[in-house]
């Protein structure tokens, strides 16, 4: 029990450090961006936001997330998981407060899969979901941004467009080779099979749940489908965060927020920062400045638009807390039902004893209150010849 104990506090102590790492370098981010730009200029834009136009990309964002559940909802009744959708919405909603107060998006996902899960659910088939999700996400972002690089390409624009888009479609390439070619799920069980203290068989396990999407191809093109909607609107929540704050917009500025916005949401994977914050901004400004947005302009289009997402996953915690409270009443429920019947059988409630004959050790099986079987000896006194 000391050993464990002192594993488990040795685990959160390494995860308070990375956390306050992570929030270190968000930080030291953040500041050297601040400093590289006009902050009485940025202080004029923030003052002078359009509120109605900024109404419209927060609710442009919730939107998206509310089409995104039924995303996620879709591929977990496909891959074998039974929650309904306003259960499927509100722990969506709930893995986005978490993605936005944990490091790295990964949190949010893992609260996500958990809560599935606990209701019987086999976990490998909810991670598998989770994963082709995000997965199915990328990959209608990558086949957008591919399609406007490649048109700004044509048209003339900046060479940094038509690399973009070779490597965006490169990256569409390799996700469809791992879900269509067969060969690929087998070299990869191969390669990971017994290796790794064990993580190599869960996750052949994972591959297995994933293997099981293979083939539905109408399911899985429906939705990559549907994701463009999805992602569209998130683009557009940059768009229209943008216009809030008085930045001019042509048709062709227009088009490169559609490929420069999937490049931040691919640099903010690594969990190196809390959230990509500081990242995004970061690389907004150096990126956003061949768009023709001013340094002070790019900054406050993807500070607001993090704050905007921190907004909108704000619904997430009151539904966490209220799920925390019927998970404690159920259980206080079951404890007191269980108190209840053993008094009522009087003091040997629950006892079930099962004597071997000829021996003077009766083997018994008792039930607690919560109905969790026990095993423990009973020992009878020896009568004397």
């Amino acid at each position: 029990m000391r050993a464990e104990a002192a594993a488990a506090t040795t685990g959160l102590r390494r995860r308070l450090a990375l956390t306050a790492f992570k929030g270190l370098v968000s930080a030291l981010a953040l500041g050297f961006v601040v400093t590289r730009i006009d902050r009485g200029e940025l202080a004029a834009l923030l003052r002078g936001v359009d509120r109605v136009r900024l109404g419209a990309a927060v609710a442009c964002l919730a939107a998206s997330n509310v089409l995104a559940s039924v995303q996620w909802h879709r591929l977990l009744r496909a891959g074998g998981a039974r929650p309904t959708w306003p259960q499927a919405l509100r722990i969506y909603f709930v893995g986005l407060f978490f993605n936005n107060f944990l490091p790295a998006n990964i949190g949010g996902d893992a609260v996500k899969v958990y809560d599935v899960a606990r209701s019987g659910d086999d976990v490998y088939d909810v991670i598998a979901a989770t994963l082709l999700d995000r997965v199915i996400g990328i990959a209608a972002l990558a086949a957008i941004a591919t399609a406007c690089a490649a048109g700004l390409a044509v048209g003339g624009a900046a060479r940094p467009y038509a690399a973009w888009a070779a490597v965006f479609a490169a990256g569409g390439a390799a996700a469809w080779a791992l879900y269509r070619v067969r060969a690929t799920g087998t070299w990869l069980r191969a390669l990971v099979r017994g290796r790794f203290f064990g993580a190599g068989d869960r996750l052949v396990t994972l591959l297995d749940a994933l293997g099981r999407f293979r083939g539905r191809d109408r399911l899985v093109g429906g939705l990559l489908a549907f994701s463009f909607l999805v992602q569209g609107l998130r683009v557009t929540t940059h768009v229209l965060m943008a216009s809030a704050l008085g930045v001019a917009l042509a048709p062709a500025t227009v088009v490169r927020f559609f490929v420069i916005v999937p490049v931040l949401a691919v640099a903010m994977i690594p969990p190196v920062t809390i959230n990509g914050l500081g990242v995004r901004e970061g690389l907004g400004v150096v990126l956003f400045a061949e768009a023709g947005l001013g340094r002070a302009d790019a900054f406050a289009v993807e500070f607001l638009t993090w704050v905007a997402s921190v907004a909108v996953s704000l619904v997430g915690w009151p539904l966490f807390v209220a799920r925390r409270r019927r998970a404690a009443s159920a259980t206080g429920r079951r404890r007191a039902g269980g108190a209840v019947g053993d008094e009522r059988r009087g003091p040997r409630a629950g006892l079930a004893v099962a004597a071997r004959p000829g021996h003077g050790v009766a083997s018994t099986r008792s039930t607690g209150p919560t109905g969790t079987p026990s095993r423990m000896r009973a020992y009878k006194r020896r009568e004397s010849p």
